[in-house]
């Protein structure tokens, strides 16, 4: 219907936002310390000195000495030598010694100390850390810190082998019965401020004044060749190592970078942050720079780029950029970005919650993605602060947010009372799910809610004959709710969802998320590849919902209903019969939806290298689409048995899906349509190769995430080998692929015995 906005506006009811009485307190505190004189920076002749006092709680068993680490970094990168205290006993350890860093003039302003209590012994090679901690050295206020400072350690990532953890978040463990260290910075007459844009400025003509007018001076032919270096470097994926040498010329080339925008990455590792005339030059160069596109300005919001100018313009590229559907689509990794934020108040922070407020589907995503790690103590002050200003200003919306937390409190609450009280027996567990459901409590709660995964459907009654437990370990319920609109189309007279607890869905839901913009992708290229990205959200702590596509059928399924010789994979055939069953007069469309679909998913779990791929994790529609489901490993993690690793294809390509491919054909590996299929399958490759950068970037924002297949660089090096990005070019990457391929299908006959042991264990 066509409203007047008049009509519109007087229908919304009024969103008045109360500020909270902290924040009145701390803009009272602001006020104050901005009236405060203070000194520049640039002012100060002498060194950063921080004095190591003491430490408690320091537990040790074995007889050894302890000492203090201490570092000063710009995001990863260390801006001087590290410095160590004396050892001591680590009984009531006492220090009181100063360490002195670089001068205080050439500080950038995201600077921060990074610490670690190390012990070491006769018997122990190496040092072992005790625990870090990490210190902003300016304020949130652009103050220098001057002052003694507690700082509770948090314990060292496992698998981190260094003894500072300079990617993680800046502050004080909250637990106060973990090692605590007293520091104390230098106090000077009065506060030091970062300097003003004024002084940045001056600095930065000053520089390029003193600079050496030799670099105007060059040939021709070395200026084509330096700039031909700078787009050869620009060129090479987020992860490939720069040299010093080409460092130095992406500097001397900067004013040639501009023209290039998408080089600034490269050109910011090449910045030398601890002289300060190197930063006065780079924010000026800032002001000037085109825009990048919001896929290559994400990379810009990593743990590597703290800089709070450079962050800035990343922010102000997304909100050019990014349209609702393209920011809901990367939210995973935006709300990841939070974490590498030096303060609470951060440009990204605003970002998103203004987005989020603006669009409700946008806010559901960030709703549940802030939600879903609120437990985790190192961000749960930040997320959760983050989470009260976006309830605080959603109005109205809020009410539909809290009827979907309160309907999936009481199923977590229903799935820990099945496996912790009732029997393990389906016929007690189904009988138990039944009564429960009909209390009134889980009627008045599990109804007129909206879906976590999509809120543009509303879950009506539970149908509690078609609702079950399924007998997969963590016991996740297969739940069917009605679809209350009356006018709603003959398919979709009701909605179906898996609901599971005990499993970290957050890696299920960025390979989704990873497929999804494979998707996109490809049909921007004209290539509909008919892939199936169903819904996933992670809702909390191993809790989340995923949704059940229609009309579809295991492999598995497919072949015990055709009998145990199709089953054990001796009649390759079934597959296809099954196929051809449910697509009477529609044959040629059921084939091409099969062979498009099995393309695109060959393509995409090979780059992501998706193992576990039996026959309960292949699924395939009646109209002929086939698709993937669960991805607990990925990036090449296999499953072992007897300590013999299982799957050995780079994806699975069955002689099953070869017969549907070539229309059944006796000979099917040379039938043209496997030709076809082929030629598919490259294209796709090359389509997702060329924008490999993204995917990089997307896994390397995902570190901090904590999913466990994804916790180092190193677990993203795969994901740079099966894109060939170290080739130059498409044809070498695509001879890689080929054999790749051809490997897929000559070795299948690994994955038919996988696939004879899965059946025979789940028979």
């Amino acid at each position: 219907m066509l409203l007047t906005k008049e009509s519109l506006y007087a229908a919304i009811s009024p969103n008045v936002f109360i500020t909270p009485s902290y924040t009145q307190k701390g803009m009272q505190l602001l006020t104050e310390i901005n009236q405060q004189k203070t000194l520049s920076l640039w002012e100060i002749h002498a060194k950063l000195r921080i004095k190591i006092l003491c430490a408690t709680y320091v537990n040790v068993k074995e007889l050894g000495k302890i000492y203090v680490k201490a570092g000063i970094y710009h995001g990863t990168e260390a801006l001087c030598e590290f410095q160590d205290t004396k050892l001591v006993d680590s009984n009531n350890p006492q220090w009181h010694e100063w360490l002195e860093f670089l001068y205080i003039q050439d500080l950038p302003r995201s600077a921060k100390l990074c610490l670690s209590i190390c012990y070491t012994s006769k018997k122990r090679r190496e040092p072992l850390s005790l625990g870090w901690a990490n210190l902003q050295l300016f304020d949130f206020n652009d103050r220098l810190m001057n002052e003694k400072v507690s700082l509770n350690l948090w314990p060292l990532p496992q698998g981190m082998d260094d003894l500072l953890n300079y990617v993680g978040l800046p502050g004080s463990n909250p637990d106060q019965e973990t090692p605590c260290l007293e520091i104390e910075f230098d106090r000077l007459s009065h506060p030091v401020s970062y300097p003003p844009e004024k002084q940045i400025e001056d600095l930065a003509q000053y520089a390029i004044g003193k600079e050496s007018p030799l670099i105007y001076l060059d040939t021709p032919q070395i200026q084509t060749k330096e700039r031909a270096m700078v787009d050869d470097i620009t060129s090479r994926d987020p992860l490939s190592e720069i040299s010093e040498q080409e460092k130095d010329i992406l500097w001397k080339l900067r004013e040639y970078c501009i023209q290039v925008p998408q080089s600034l990455p490269k050109l910011l590792q090449s910045v030398k942050w601890n002289e300060r005339e190197y930063v006065a030059q780079l924010y000026m160069l800032l002001r000037r720079w085109p825009r990048l596109m919001p896929e290559f300005a994400m990379e810009l919001l990593d743990c590597s780029y703290p800089d709070l100018c450079v962050r800035q313009y990343a922010v102000t590229c997304l909100d050019h950029g990014f349209s609702d559907d393209k920011l809901q689509q990367y939210m995973l990794q935006l709300v990841q970005a939070l974490k590498f934020e030096p303060y609470l108040d951060s440009p990204i922070t605003r970002f998103l919650l203004k987005r989020a407020l603006q669009n409700q589907k946008t806010g559901q995503l960030f709703f549940w993605h802030l939600k879903s790690e609120i437990h985790n103590t190192s961000i749960q002050l930040r997320f959760g602060l983050v989470l009260e200003a976006f309830c605080r200003g959603c109005g109205s919306n809020l009410k539909m947010l809290l009827r979907q937390v309160e309907a999936l409190d009481k199923l977590t609450k229903l799935t820990n009372m099945i496996k912790n009280e009732v029997k393990d027996d389906i016929n007690e567990i189904m009988k138990f799910l039944a009564n429960q459901l009909q209390q009134p409590d889980y009627q008045d709660g599990l109804k007129n809610f909206l879906s976590p995964l999509d809120n543009s459907h509303i879950l009506g009654d539970l149908d509690i004959s078609h609702c079950s437990v399924m007998t997969s370990k963590k016991k996740p319920l297969w739940l069917v709710f009605s679809n209350p609109d009356v006018m709603a189309d003959i398919w979709f007279t009701d909605y179906k969802l898996i609901f599971k607890n005990g499993d970290d869905l957050r890696q299920d839901m960025l390979t989704v998320q990873l497929f999804k913009i494979m998707d996109t992708l490809w049909k921007n290229e004209g290539l509909d590849l008919r892939l199936i990205p169903y819904s996933v959200v992670s809702t909390g702590k191993d809790v989340g919902v995923i949704e059940i596509v229609r009309d579809s059928s295991t492999i598995m399924s497919i072949q015990q209903k055709n009998g145990i010789r199709a089953a054990v994979q001796m009649d390759s055939l079934g597959l296809y019969n099954w196929i051809m069953y449910h697509n009477k007069d529609r044959e040629e469309q059921a084939i091409s939806n099969f062979t498009r679909s099995c393309a695109g998913y060959c393509v995409a779990t090979f780059i992501l290298g998706i193992k576990d791929r039996h026959s309960g994790n292949i699924m395939v529609r009646k109209n002929g689409q086939v698709f993937h489901i669960d991805f607990g490993h990925f990036l090449d993690h296999r499953k072992k048995k007897f300590g013999i690793t299982r799957e050995r294809v780079p994806f699975v390509l069955t002689m099953d899906f070869i017969r549907v491919i070539a229309r059944g054909s006796d000979q099917p590996l040379k039938h043209k349509e496997f030709k076809k299929f082929q030629q598919l399958c490259c294209e796709a490759y090359l389509i997702i190769r060329k924008n490999a950068y993204l995917f990089i970037n997307l896994m390397t924002m995902m570190l901090s995430c904590g999913i466990p297949e994804l916790q180092s660089l190193d677990d993203i090096s795969y994901l740079r080998k099966t894109l060939a990005v170290e080739e130059k070019d498409d044809e070498k990457a695509l001879k890689y692929f080929i054999a790749k391929f051809n490997s897929a299908y000559s070795d299948a006959w690994t994955v038919k015995t996988d696939w004879l042991f899965h059946y025979m264990k789940n028979r």
